[in-house]
């Protein structure tokens, strides 16, 4: 039971470290096109959803209602 209570103190100090770490970290450059690539990726992951939702709302869904209430008449 002590082992496993030192390697979990063990663990969270050099998380805790790696953390401090990074953060006292004064070179920005890496940051910032850190930050450019996410935007970039959210920009473009929101406009496939828009497209995708906009395709399924005007051709999928009303085909597929179509199709069904044939079934039932």
């Amino acid at each position: 039971m002590k082992k496993m209570i030192h390697r979990i103190q063990n663990k969270s100090n050099l998380l805790c470290l790696r953390a401090r770490t990074a953060l006292s970290n004064q070179r920005g450059n890496f940051y910032i096109s850190d930050a450019v690539k996410i935007i970039i990726a959210v920009v473009l992951g929101a406009l496939l959803l828009a497209a995708l939702t906009l395709i399924f709302n005007d051709t999928v869904i009303p085909r597929i209602t179509q199709v069904i209430e044939s079934l039932f008449k």
